[in-house]
C-alpha cells in the first residue's frame, strides 16, 4: 500500500530515487490505503481498504464515487453476460430484444411482498400474473376479481372457486375478499369469509331503482313465488235433466188450463260429473333448463 502526492521534489541521488519509487508505488497500488489520499486530483483512483471500495475522485475534486468492491469479482458488477443483480435495480428503461422471455418473480399469495405501485409478480397459489395497484395486488388482464359465470363442469378451473357458500381465507384469497367482502357471509368473523352459494339457484339482475324488482339489495335472495292469475274453463261433459212428472204416476192432478198452481208439477234435476280436471302441482317454478356449475374469479 501506498499514496504520494506525485511531486518529486529536486533532490540527490538516493532521496530521488527513492520519492521517484514511492510515486511508483502508489500508482502501482492505485493509492491504496485506509484514509484518502491527503492530495487529490480529479479522477484520481483510491483503493479504499478500510471499506473496501475502488473509489474515483469526481470532476469537481470535491468527493468520491465508488466503482466498486476491491474483494468481489468484477468489483460486484454485472458481467456483460448473465449477470446476477442484488438490491434495488433502477434503470430509465429497459429494452429487451430476441426471443427469449422476462422471468417475474414467483411466489405464493402468503408471501407477497409490500407492494409500491407497479410491481409484477407471479401468484404460484392463484396461478396468475399479478400487479400491486397501489393498494391491494390484482390480477393482470383477464376477468377481475369476483366475476361469476358458469362453468359446465364439475371442476372449478385453476383461479376460480366454487359458488357453493363455503368459508375461504381472508388472506389466500385477499383479492376476492377486497371485492365481495362480507356480503355473501361472515365466514369466522376473522380469518375467512364467504362465497356465494349458487348450487340450484337462478341469478336475477338487481334493480337498482328500476322499481321491476324493488327494495332488493345486492346479494339479498328471494323465495319462490307465482304470480296471481286466472284460468278459463271449457267443460264439454257436463248436462243436466229435466222431469215433468204427471199425477198418473205421481198421485198428483193433470194441469188444466185455468190453473194458477204451477207447483203441481214436479221438476227434479239430476246430478251429472263434469268433464273438468287439475294438473297434478310439482314442488317448484322453473323454466327448462341446463345444470352447470356457477364459479367466481378469486
Amino acid at each position: 500500500m501506498a499514496q504520494h502526492d506525485y511531486d518529486v521534489a529536486n533532490q540527490n541521488g538516493a532521496n530521488f530515487r527513492t520519492d521517484l519509487n514511492n510515486v511508483l508505488d502508489a500508482i502501482h497500488s492505485t493509492n491504496s490505503g485506509g484514509s484518502e489520499p491527503s492530495t487529490k486530483v480529479a479522477y484520481m483512483l483510491w483503493a479504499d481498504t478500510t471499506n473496501n471500495l475502488l473509489k474515483i475522485r469526481n470532476g469537481a475534486n470535491n468527493a468520491w464515487i465508488s466503482l466498486g468492491s476491491i474483494t468481489t469479482a468484477n468489483l460486484g458488477l454485472a458481467a456483460l453476460a448473465s449477470p446476477t443483480f442484488t438490491g434495488t435495480v433502477t434503470a430509465p428503461e429497459l429494452d429487451l430484444t430476441g426471443t427469449t422471455s422476462l422471468k417475474l418473480p414467483v411466489g405464493t399469495t402468503a408471501q407477497r411482498p409490500t407492494g409500491a405501485t407497479g410491481d409484477v409478480r407471479f401468484n404460484s397459489t392463484l396461478s396468475q400474473v399479478e400487479t400491486y395497484s397501489g393498494s391491494t395486488w390484482e390480477k393482470v388482464g383477464g376477468v377481475p376479481a369476483g366475476s361469476i359465470v358458469a362453468f359446465p363442469t364439475s371442476t372449478a378451473p385453476s383461479g376460480w372457486l366454487e359458488c357453493n357458500g363455503s368459508n375461504v381465507s381472508r388472506s389466500t384469497y385477499s383479492t376476492l375478499f377486497a371485492v365481495i367482502g362480507t356480503n355473501y357471509g361472515t365466514g369466522d368473523g376473522s380469518s375467512t369469509f364467504t362465497v356465494p352459494d349458487l348450487r340450484g339457484e337462478f341469478i336475477r339482475g338487481w334493480d337498482n331503482s328500476r322499481g321491476v324488482d324493488s327494495s332488493r339489495a345486492i346479494a339479498s335472495t328471494q323465495s319462490d313465488d307465482n304470480k296471481s292469475h286466472n284460468h278459463s274453463v271449457t267443460d264439454p261433459g257436463h248436462s243436466h235433466v229435466y222431469v215433468d212428472q204427471t199425477a198418473n204416476n205421481e198421485g198428483y192432478r193433470p194441469w188444466k188450463a185455468g190453473d194458477n198452481d204451477c207447483g203441481q208439477r214436479s221438476k227434479n234435476t239430476n246430478s251429472a260429473t263434469t268433464g273438468i280436471s287439475l294438473a297434478a302441482q310439482g314442488s317448484e317454478a322453473r323454466p327448462r333448463n341446463v345444470a352447470m356449475m356457477y364459479v367466481i374469479k378469486t
